[in-house]
Order: structure tokens, then sequence, then C-alpha cells
């Protein structure tokens, strides 16, 4: 076969099989995943000391709930309040965003970011959680207890009052007990709103003393006058009180209203109960 014969049978036979084309290899099969980039672990935020905390603030004091947060870097941090299924926002990075103004974020260097409530109430008591933008967000839970004293006044007999009588020239005598010890909170007495303090000129003493767990108030008023009737008010701190009304009665009214032999510090009668109240303001008026 001379050379053109060659030539197109090498032709044929390339055509037939496709033409030229390089040999291309795929990758092997497999059953891996890809990898998968991570981020150390040591580069991550986190929160400096207890997971989780609890609080405890007597009611009127600030409370306050640490946050220290390390390497934050680019995150951010926020307050949050949970009740069961509900939660609340607080803060979120300096921004407060709720509607009560005794809520605050104080940030304190070099990591502290700390929430802070004003005159702690009885509805503050809870969980809060600090929270750090990370995905998923590191959570700090905080309990928040706020312990509220109990507070009543009491006769001279230790019977708990609201309303109490006495006769011109008696002696008053009224007790405020306070259970526990309100930390930091000093009892005070007043009248009509104005403070009551120890006046010698006029009779007036206070005595407070330790009781057991508790604090024991007591408010004297000697010879006492008409023109000491009034609203008389204990209070322990800026949202614990208990309040009476003391009634100063003159001449045939202190006669008509006693209900028993009476000296001294002894209150003509006092009582709980609204009815025995009007009844009482009845006879009076009705013997003025």
């Amino acid at each position: 076969m001379d050379y053109a014969g060659r030539l197109l049978c090498i032709t044929g036979l390339v055509c037939a099989a496709g033409g030229f084309a390089p040999s291309i290899e795929g990758p092997p099969a497999t059953s891996e995943s890809p990898p998968i980039t991570t981020v150390n672990a040591v580069l991550l935020p986190t929160f400096l000391g207890r997971r989780n905390a609890t609080v405890v603030v007597h009611a009127g004091d600030t409370a306050a709930l640490a946050c220290h947060v390390l390497r934050l870097g680019d995150k951010t941090v926020s307050w949050a309040r949970r009740r069961e299924r509900d939660f609340h926002i607080i803060t979120i990075g300096f921004h407060t965003y709720h509607n009560d103004e005794r809520y605050s974020l104080s940030y304190e260097y070099p990591n502290n970011w700390k929430l802070q409530i004003q005159y702690a109430q009885k509805r503050d008591e809870g969980l809060y959680e600090c929270q750090i933008s990370t995905h998923p967000p590191r959570i700090l839970r905080t309990f928040l207890t706020v312990s509220v004293p109990d507070i009543e006044i009491r006769d001279p007999r230790g019977a708990p009052i609201t309303e109490a009588y006495y006769r011109v020239d008696s002696t008053v005598g009224l007790q405020c007990v306070v259970m526990p010890v309100p930390q930091n909170r000093p009892v005070r007495w007043s009248k009509d709103g104005s403070p009551v303090t120890t006046q010698p000129e006029r009779g007036v003493r206070v005595d407070t003393s330790l009781m057991g767990a508790g604090l024991s108030s007591w408010l004297h008023i000697a010879r006492a006058a008409v023109s000491d009737t009034g609203n008389y008010t204990c209070t322990a701190g800026d949202t614990v009180n208990a309040s009476v009304r003391v009634h100063i009665l003159d001449g045939e009214s202190s006669a008509a209203m006693q209900h028993s032999t009476t000296d001294g510090g002894t209150p003509i009668a006092s009582c709980t109960s609204p009815v025995l109240a009007l009844l009482i303001t009845y006879i009076v008026l009705a013997f003025s």
C-alpha cells in the first residue's frame, strides 16, 4: 500500500474512534466529608468566674449583677430576663431597652458588663441571663433574690394594729417590729408624711433596739394632745413600711369610747376591723 493509502486508512480509523482526545482522569470517588475549618477555642470570648450565681439584695438597695467577659472582640454583650416562657431583652451593648428607668448597664473596666437595678423590689426577683453574641450564644445565668423584711405596728400589749384610740394627756405607745433586721436601712417614724424624732420638750421619744433576729422601734408620746391625731408610719428603707391611724379623744368622746379601764400608755381601744372603726367614729360624733 502506497503512502497516500496508508494516510487515508489511519484517518479513517481516527474518525471512527472519535478523533484524538487527551486522557483526563477525575478524582477518585470518596465518602469522606470535606475538612471543616475550626476556630481555636482559646481565641473565643468567654466568661470569667462562676457560670451560675445567686445575688441576694435587700429591698430598696441596688442590685448589681456582674458579667465579666474575656476576649470579646467584635462580639456584643446583652442582658435579658427569663420568666418561664417569656424572654425580655434589657440591654444590648451600652444601650438599655427597658421602660423601667431603674434598670441600666454599668460597664466597669476592663471587662465587667454589670447590670444594675436600683431600688430593688420583690417583683425584680428571678432569672437573668448575660449573653455573648457568638453562634450559638454563650450564656451566664444569675438568679436575683430580693429579701423583703416583714414589718408591723403593735400596741403596748403586742397586738398588731392599724387604728388606735387614746385619751388626751395619756401616753401613746406604738411599737414597730421589723423581721429580719434591714441591712443599711434605718427604721424611721413619720406623722402625716413629716419625720418624727425624739423631742424631749414635747414629750416625744423614739427608742430603737435589736430584738432577736429583728428590730424593735418604740414611739412614745407623753401627754398626748388632740393635735397628735394622725397617720403614723414606720419605714424600713424606701419600700417597706407599715401605718396606723391614731385618734386622740377629749372629754365626753373619750368616756364614750372607753371599752375598759385603762391607765398610762394603754390605748382606749385598738382595732383592725373597718366595721368597728366606723362604729366607734359614729359614737364619737354622737357624743361630741
